[in-house]
């Protein structure tokens, strides 16, 4: 398997992972407004990290090179967390509590979706960069040998 058919089964996974999870968040953000965050909860990027994980476990049995065949996939667990700054992480935080929490002022102007897609947002975004970080990382082990 070349390089290149390796991105591009990566990058594949990566979209398919971000469609089936997060779908069209626009379309939910304009024409939903959900008060909740529903399934969008803190640890959905550790439940796609864990799927994604798996495919590359498969796909390491096919892309590995010669000497490391039937060895374990050597690739570092990511979490969001690792992804973040701390800074990152405070944002975060503070985002989900806006999203969770909806005031009595929220309630009369209907306003929490506004904090519910912000935060969906920002999970879809750092959900994308670990699944780039992982794929980064598949690549340098498969290429570099």
């Amino acid at each position: 398997m070349t390089n290149l058919q390796i991105k591009t089964h990566c990058k594949e996974k990566e979209q398919e992972l971000l469609d089936k999870y997060f779908g069209n968040l626009v379309r939910e953000a304009a024409i939903e407004r959900s008060e909740t965050i529903g399934e969008y909860t803190m640890d959905l990027p550790l439940k796609i990290e864990a799927e994604f994980r798996e495919f590359l476990e498969e796909l390491w049995k096919d892309a590995a090179p010669e000497e490391l065949k039937g060895k374990p996939l050597p690739l570092e667990k990511q979490t969001l967390r690792r992804v973040m700054t701390g800074d990152e992480h405070k944002g975060f935080l503070y985002a989900y509590k806006n999203a969770i929490e909806i005031t009595l002022w929220e309630r009369i102007t209907k306003t929490n979706p506004e904090d519910v897609t912000y935060y969906k947002g920002l999970l879809e975004y750092y959900t994308q960069d670990l699944l780039r970080i992982m794929s980064r990382d598949f690549w340098e082990k498969t290429s570099c040998f």
